[in-house]
């Protein structure tokens, strides 16, 4: 495909680090697909989703660390994305438990990163939280201090949440979610700014020199 930078297609990659095996519904995937609904009203978007509970993601900071190690093909996928969305649910007052596994496996881009190789600067990076209780801010907080870091981008409003009420059934939670305007509203300001800061690194990514 031709065109300007800012005319191609976005790649964004969506990590969806659910405890749920694929095809069980995702809340964090559903929340991640409407932040991609509004980017696609502002761009071309070429978009793909890892279900990392379906994938084999050995412990371990190396690029591989097993002959059925699948993180070498995620962290190709990370490395070829404009944009990509950390999407996780609370456990615990945590993030999932997948979600680290990522952070940890992502070190050795840290490492290659202080010999000069950073794969990950001019990377935009969006959040995605859900979760039956408290603990979004603190969640958000923690993976915003690792991705910055790591050299990713984070623009204004990249992090979209939903946590329900304690003691209400979390099965209900998805229709009172959908319910939200306020939902909406930050997923509008994400898409929105993904965008336009995978846009503004393109035009002028910053260099390591």
């Amino acid at each position: 495909m031709t065109g300007t930078p800012n005319s191609d297609p976005l790649k964004v990659l969506i990590l969806n680090a659910s405890l749920k095996h694929a095809p069980d519904p995702s809340n964090t995937e559903e929340v991640a697909n409407l932040i991609l609904g509004h980017m696609r009203e502002h761009a071309v978007i070429d978009a793909e989703t890892v279900r990392l509970a379906d994938r084999t993601i050995p412990v371990g900071l190396k690029h591989r660390e097993s002959d059925d190690d699948e993180w070498p093909d995620i962290g190709e996928q990370i490395k070829g994305a404009d944009v990509v969305i950390f999407a996780t649910p609370i456990w615990w007052g945590h993030r999932s438990s997948l979600m680290q596994r990522v952070i940890e496996r992502m070190d050795a881009f840290d490492e290659d990163a202080h010999a000069g190789r950073s794969a990950l600067l001019n990377k935009v990076a969006g959040i995605v939280i859900t979760g039956s209780e408290d603990g979004a801010q603190a969640a958000m907080a923690g993976m915003m201090e690792v991705l910055s870091f790591m050299n990713f981008l984070l623009p204004p409003q990249c992090c979209t949440y939903w946590v329900g009420e304690v003691g209400l059934d979390p099965k209900t939670d998805a229709a009172r979610r959908r319910a939200n305007p306020a939902v909406d509203a930050m997923a509008r300001a994400t898409a929105r700014n993904l965008v336009q800061a995978a846009r503004m690194v393109r035009a002028s990514p910053f260099s390591e020199t």
